[in-house]
């Protein structure tokens, strides 16, 4: 009978833990900016053969991502 007791009661904390970690999870996802491409990141584009254009197309995108879905 104390077995079952404290088994639900460990039960219940655990439960109480992993949500409070999903809670923690979505308000620092939610958090989450957009910041354009840094100079590294560009440079590691240009490296790769993408042109100026193409980086503008993609700080573009960037700036147009939604995260508030």
């Amino acid at each position: 009978m104390i077995s079952s007791l404290i088994g639900s009661v460990i039960m219940s904390a655990v439960t109480l833990a992993m949500l409070l970690a999903i809670n923690i999870t979505d308000k620092a996802l939610s958090k989450v900016g957009k910041y354009p491409l840094t100079n590294q990141e560009r440079q590691m584009l240009i490296d790769a053969g993408f042109k100026l254009k193409d980086i503008e197309i993609i700080n573009q995108e960037i700036k147009s991502l939604r995260f508030d879905d």
